[in-house]
Formats: structure tokens, C-alpha cells, sequence
């Protein structure tokens, strides 16, 4: 009898423990796993601009080189770099004894022949012809005397250096007291007003470029500003040692931009309207196609895609396979390669 009871007392607990472990099961398959966190753009129908990348310089449109012409020593220099200058302004003087010296000699002689000239003149008797003043002028050495005037002019003008352009002194490689010689650099002034980018583009990118393209030019320096240009020039050559050429882009004038400066440049070489665009950043590579996790009911769902051009972190999308992607549809962008199909997701921008 205490038998019978106590296998009683067993086959309950164990229906009992076997309908715990059913619900256990049961709960265990329901559970999902936490939703991984994504971020995720709109698909959007846009232009999209397709571009040649590339790095460049900033750069003055117009600098001039300041050299010395004549020896002598410096008696005047401008105090600091940056310092703005006008045009036809002394920027640097060269003081010269020699050249005062002959300077003085050749007024001297210039005035003796031009009293002797005048002397003959008033004392020819006969017609003053011009071929006779020509004459007069080559006996009495006026000629020659206002030929040597006009050198010592010329080499005594040549101890101020001017600037030629409105600008500011970039460089300053000479100061007052130093004794320079003919060819010495002196310092440079540019233009800060009229600023430039330069790049050198390999020759199967520099064949796609022509004057007056848009620009996209982003500058480091500026907390990475983003300002628009145009190119001015495209290189008529390759430099066969680099298999390059050079493209020029003129700029806005935009504060605080300076020659020197480094940049990041999207010349835009074709335009493409109403285009459904991604971000690139989207695209991943699956069994060699391009494909996108898309956010849908808060799961990851994978489309392959055929892509078309792209440019300034977007591209196009042609066709689209697995019910494909539409304009407003969330393709997610980071937290996505490791991402399964079907995975839930949370989009956490």
C-alpha cells in the first residue's frame, strides 16, 4: 500500500516537473535577442553630382618675387610679414653711392651738351632743318650725354623696389643694414584677395575636366568648410614623370582662408537628376553583388541592388532585387557588417 502511494506521489511530480520544463521551452523560443544598435539614412530621389576626387593647395593668383637690382645696403624694409601694401608702394630701398654718384655725373654732362646744343643752334646760319638739329645733337654730344642720363635714371630708379598689386607682404628675406647685390631676393608680396586651388590630377581623370565646372573644395583648416568653386584652367599637357597635369579652381573670398592651406576637392564632372540615391557608406558586398540592410518593423532585411554612378558619398540605385528600395526607406549605414537577415534592429542616429 505505502508503495502504491509513494509511486502516486512520483508520477505527479514528475507530470508536474515535465509541464515546468514545457514552459520553459516554451518561453525560451519566444525570447528574441536584444536589438542591435544602427545607424540608418532615408533613400532619397535627388541630383546627384558624380566628381573626380583629389587634394590641393591653396595659392595666390598673383605673387611677386622682390629682388634686388643693383648692389648696395638696405635702408628700408617693411617691419613684419602681413603687412598690406598698395600698389606702385615702396616696399624695399637700396641705398647706392655708385649709383647716385653717376647719377649726379650724368645730369652734370647732360646740362653742359644741352648748353653747347642750344649755343650752335643760335649761331647756325642757314636753315635749322631737323636733319641739321640731328646733326648738332650728335657733334655737340647731347645725344650721347641724354643716353647716359636716362641709364643712371634707369639704375638709380632701380634701388626702390615697388609692389606691383594691391597685396600683403608674405615674405620678408632681407632687413635694414644688410648689404645685397644685384639678383638677392628681398621678399614677396601675393594677393590674398584672389585666392586659388591647385591639383594635379592623373591624365584618365584630368581628361574629364574643363573650364567653368563646379567645384565642391573642403578645407581642413576651417573646421573641414565646404565653399564652391570654379575651375579656371585644365593643363594642356601631361607631365610625363608624374602622368599628370594641373587643374586651377578659382575661389570665393572667404575670411580667414590662406595661401598655403591644404584641400579636399570634388570637381563635379557630370549631373544626374532625379536619381534614387544612398549614402555609399550603405552598400556592402555579398556573394560578389552590392546589397543594403533595409529597417523594416524593426528587423534588418537585405536587398541586392544594381548601382549606377556616384559622387559625394552617394550613389544611385538602378534596380533592386527582393521587393527593391524605395524613396523613404531606411538603408542603415553603420552597425551593419556583421548584421545578419532578419536580425532586430534599433536605429539609434
Amino acid at each position: 500500500m505505502i508503495q502504491k502511494v509513494i509511486s502516486g506521489f512520483l508520477i505527479v511530480f514528475l507530470m508536474i516537473a515535465a509541464c515546468g520544463g514545457e514552459e520553459e521551452e516554451i518561453e525560451m523560443e519566444t525570447l528574441e535577442p536584444s536589438p542591435l544598435p544602427v545607424t540608418a539614412e532615408a533613400a532619397s530621389v535627388d541630383t546627384l553630382f558624380e566628381v573626380v576626387n583629389s587634394t590641393g593647395r591653396i595659392t595666390s593668383a598673383r605673387t611677386q618675387s622682390l629682388s634686388a637690382m643693383i648692389q648696395g645696403e638696405v635702408v628700408q624694409a617693411p617691419a613684419y610679414a602681413g603687412e598690406e601694401v598698395r600698389d606702385g608702394e615702396i616696399v624695399f630701398r637700396i641705398a647706392s653711392g655708385e649709383s647716385a654718384s653717376r647719377l649726379s655725373s650724368a645730369s652734370s654732362s647732360y646740362r653742359n651738351a644741352q648748353a653747347i646744343y642750344e649755343f650752335e643752334c643760335e649761331n647756325y646760319r642757314g636753315d635749322l632743318t631737323p636733319e641739321i638739329q640731328s646733326m648738332l645733337r650728335q657733334t655737340t654730344g647731347l645725344a650721347d650725354a641724354q643716353t647716359n642720363l636716362a641709364g643712371a635714371q634707369t639704375q638709380y630708379s632701380n634701388s626702390a623696389i615697388t609692389a606691383s598689386f594691391n597685396g600683403v607682404i608674405s615674405d620678408i628675406s632681407a632687413r635694414e643694414g644688410m648689404v645685397v647685390y644685384p639678383g638677392t631676393v628681398l621678399g614677396e608680396i601675393i594677393d590674398p584677395w584672389s585666392l586659388q586651388v591647385e591639383v594635379n590630377l592623373d591624365e584618365r581623370a584630368l581628361v574629364q575636366c574643363m573650364q567653368g565646372q563646379r567645384v565642391y573644395v573642403t578645407i581642413p583648416s576651417l573646421r573641414d568648410t565646404t565653399i564652391i568653386g570654379t575651375v579656371a584652367s585644365v593643363s594642356p599637357i601631361i607631365d610625363p614623370s608624374l602622368r599628370a597635369g594641373r587643374v586651377v579652381i578659382d575661389l570665393p573670398v572667404i575670411p580667414g582662408l590662406r595661401s598655403g592651406a591644404t584641400t579636399r576637392v570634388e570637381i563635379v564632372i557630370a549631373v544626374y537628376s532625379d536619381q534614387l540615391i544612398i549614402p555609399e557608406e550603405a552598400v556592402l558586398i555579398r556573394d560578389d553583388r552590392d546589397m543594403v540592410f533595409v529597417v523594416e518593423d524593426g528587423h534588418a532585411k537585405w536587398r541586392q541592388l544594381t548601382l549606377g554612378p556616384k559622387g559625394r558619398g552617394y550613389v544611385a540605385v538602378l534596380e533592386s532585387d527582393l521587393e527593391g528600395v524605395e524613396e523613404g526607406e531606411q538603408v542603415i549605414t553603420s552597425g551593419h557588417y556583421s548584421l545578419a537577415h532578419d536580425a532586430p534592429v534599433a536605429v539609434v542616429n
